[in-house]
Order: C-alpha cells, then structure tokens, then sequence
C-alpha cells in the first residue's frame, strides 16, 4: 500500500506543477488538447495495458451521449457505465481476465461518475420546460456538445486520477470563461500543500504505530475491552489522515488549472459551481466588474476537513466528505429514484458498489443508514434546549462523540474489506456498537412521547 501512495503522491504533484504550465494556454482548443494529452499520459503511466478499460468506456459513451435522444441517453450512460466498472472491469477475472492495477480502478470509478453525469446534464438540458433557470441548467456549455467533447472531458487531467468530480458546464466554463485570468491559485494551494505534508507525516506516524490488522490479531483480542474500543480512535484517524492527504492534492491539481474558479458572491457549491449561474453569465464579458469581484475554488472543494472534524452529526459529516461525489449521488441518484422512503438506502448501496464489491464496503457505507434513524431520533431530543444552555452543550459533545464513534466503528471495516476479519474485529469487541446503538434507540422511542408532551406544555 506504501507504495501505491508514493506512485499516487508523485503523480498528483506532477499535475500540480503541469497546472503552472497548462494556464499558459489561451486558445480553447489548445487547452482542450494539453489537458487531455497530460491525462491520457498519466492513464498510461498508471494503467500499462489496462489503459484499454477506460478508453473502452469512454469511447461508447461518447457515442451514447452524441447519438441517443436526450430523453434516454442519461440512463443508458448509467447503467452502461456502472455496468463496464461493476462486471467488465471488476469481475473480468472469473473469465480469465487479469486484474488491473488499484489506480486504474480510481480512474475507471471518477470516469464512471463524469460520464454518466455528462448525460445526465444533457438530459436535464433538454428536458427543462421553465423559462426561469437560474442555475444555468440550459447553459451554453451543454449546446452541440460533440464527440471529441466528451473526450477531452473524460480525459482532462484535473481529477483523473481519483477526483474531485465536477460537471461538464464547469470543465467548459474553464475554458471558455475569463476568470482564470484575474485568480492567483498559488497562495491557497501553497496553504493546503503545507497541510497535505503535515496530514503525510501524521499518516506515515500513526500507520506504524496503529496499524489496521492489529484488530483482528490475537493479542488485540486478548486485550482488555477499554483497550479494544479506544484503539478504534487512532486507527479511524490514520484512514482520514490519508485520505485528507490525497484529497487536497488533487483539489491543488484542479486549482493550478484554474479549474473551478468562480466569483464567491455567487453562491459556489461543491460539484455543483453557481448557485446563482444566470447572473454569473451577465458579468463574463465585463472585464472591469471581473477584476472587482473575489473568487474562490468551492467548486471543487471535495474534502472539508475543518467541518469534517467539528460537526456534530454524521448526516452531516457525509456533506462534507468526498463532497462533490456527495453532490453527484445526491441530484443524480437521491433526488431522481421515485421512492422516497428508499433514497437513503439505494444511494448509500449505489455508493457501495460504486467502491467495490468487498463486504467492508457494504458494511461500512450502508449501515450508516441505519444509524441515521438512531441519530435523527436524538437531533430531536437535542433542540428541545436552549442553544446557550449547558444541557444543549452537553448534548452536543456528546452527539459529537456519537458520530466520531459511529464513523470509527464502521471505518475499521471499511478497511479490513473482508468479511471474515470484519467479523472477528466486531466479535473481539463483542458487537458493542450494535447493541448500544439498538438499546438507545429502544430507550429513545420509549421516552419520545414523554419528552415532546412535556415540551408543548411548556410552550402553550
């Protein structure tokens, strides 16, 4: 594993210094053609041979995207593009495929996610019946988009390897807008570089002396429970450590393209860019309001980790982790399945597959919607009080404590990934989690009725 993260560091840094030279570009189509030239070489650095897989993607889905009527073509694209990650790529194996290499697995995943969103914004193009659209969801960038488009998207540089994801109307916007001219990127990715070395040290520091496999090894069986649960903690924080890491490298890559930049006082979101994208439009070809306005890089903004380590909940915490792909599955799997009362739970498993097929991943990602009921039940609890009380500041250490818990006992899993060892890690700690969380919800359900009653009494 070390030494796939050296090959990932290095060659996120090369894209990070290839940004120095990519912003020199003016010409669009020059642009174009850089960008996917340097991605095309780091899946081939990456990939050797296996390079095949992804270009076999997004080969047939540009077809799908420039030949199937929009009304469609977003769900072929979907299913065909988890099809290719889920059975072609990950289970070729079985008839006597070889298995590609772990990064090449990264590249066919973000690839999966901005193909199929690609169709998913055309459809949403083509389908919008309101003249009022103030999110650009018609924008110019989803006109006429051709072949080669789609190409040069799947296989610019930015986030090619592991992310962030973003939209096709951002990739355009990069090129076609003016923006990266008036924005300076070095101070901020200097600013998370430096963070990106300490979180590297704090990694390679806390895996030697808290490794993950220690967790199923006899001596941590034979330790007192205290030991057991505490140990969760340290093993929890060397994961985000790495992936804290990782993610702010590739946020520097996108950043030092230019990638992303928008003006703050539109409202930029994660994935998402404007909120406010048709009064964003009026300004483009206003040099003068342009240099007045302040920019930031939200857009692509994947890993919040100040709001990652502080917040109270885990619905929360979710927002802000691996952001944009939170973005993705929220508009193009959550709010688009017809049942409601089956969102959560079919996002959560889109997700787990979306990583792998390895029982860990099921686990972690889809019991987390299970401890949501718990936790929604408790928010409840939690606003009967006064924000400037104690109890409320009680309730919300210990509501904190709760999630940083929650994410520990199902982050070991996560990255045990077998069935077995996840197994015996939740039989070495005899399942606590499980029964405590089950206890308190009984608990909570019983008292609900008590606590709401008494609290409308106090009000009328």
């Amino acid at each position: 594993m070390l030494r796939d993260d050296i090959i990932y560091v290095s060659l996120l840094l090369s894209s990070v210094i290839f940004g120095l030279f990519y912003r020199k570009f003016k010409d669009p189509y020059e642009k174009q053609w850089a960008g996917t030239s340097f991605g095309l070489l780091l899946i081939t650095l990456v990939s050797g041979s296996y390079v095949v897989h992804p270009l076999a993607c997004l080969l047939i889905n540009a077809v799908i995207i420039t030949k199937v009527s929009s009304k469609i073509c977003h769900l072929v694209s979907l299913f065909f593009s988890f099809f290719y990650l889920l059975v072609i790529f990950r289970l070729g194996h079985l008839v006597g495929m070889s298995v590609p290499p772990s990064h090449t697995n990264l590249i066919q995943m973000i690839l999966t996610l901005k193909l199929s969103g690609l169709a998913f914004e055309i459809n949403s193009a083509a389908t919008m019946v309101s003249t009022d659209d103030p999110h650009g969801i018609k924008s110019e960038a989803l006109k006429n988009i051709s072949f080669m488009d789609v190409i040069h998207y799947g296989l610019s540089y930015m986030g090619v390897l592991t992310g962030p994801y973003y939209r096709y109307r951002t990739y355009w916007d990069m090129l076609h807008k003016p923006f990266l001219h008036y924005v300076d990127p070095w101070p901020l990715t200097l600013y998370k570089l430096k963070q990106m070395a300490a979180f590297s040290i704090l990694f390679l520091l806390m895996n030697y002396a808290f490794p993950t496999e220690y967790t199923v090894t006899e001596e941590y069986k034979n330790s007192s429970f205290l030991y057991k649960w505490l140990y969760i903690y340290p093993v929890f924080a060397t994961f985000r450590a790495r992936i804290f890491s990782g993610v702010l490298l590739s946020e520097c890559a996108c950043q030092m393209a230019g990638l992303g930049a928008y003006p703050t006082k539109y409202g930029t979101l994660p994935g998402m860019g404007p909120r406010n994208y048709k009064e964003f439009e009026e300004i483009c070809t206003n040099e003068e309001k342009i240099s007045q306005e302040q920019f930031d890089f939200e857009t692509v903004h994947n890993m919040n980790i100040w709001k990652v380590e502080t917040c109270l909940l885990v619905r929360s915490c979710m927002k802000h982790w691996n952001s944009c792909v939170q973005y993705w599955m929220g508009v193009y799997i959550y709010k688009r399945f017809p049942y409601k009362s089956l969102r959560t739970m079919v996002t959560l498993a889109v997700s787990a597959c979306w990583h792998g097929y390895a029982s860990g991943y099921f686990i972690c990602i889809c019991s987390v919607s299970f401890y949501l009921i718990l936790e929604d039940l408790l928010v409840k609890f939690h606003n009967q009080h006064d924000r400037n009380s104690i109890v409320w500041k009680i309730g919300a250490f210990i509501l904190w404590l709760m999630r940083l818990s929650c994410m520990a006992y199902l982050g070991v899993p996560f990255l045990l990934l077998g069935l077995q060892e996840i197994l015996q890690f939740y039989a070495n700690l005899y399942y606590a989690g499980h029964i405590c969380a089950i206890i308190l919800y009984i608990i909570a359900r019983c008292i609900k009725p008590m606590v709401i009653t008494q609290n409308k009494e106090k009000k009328t």
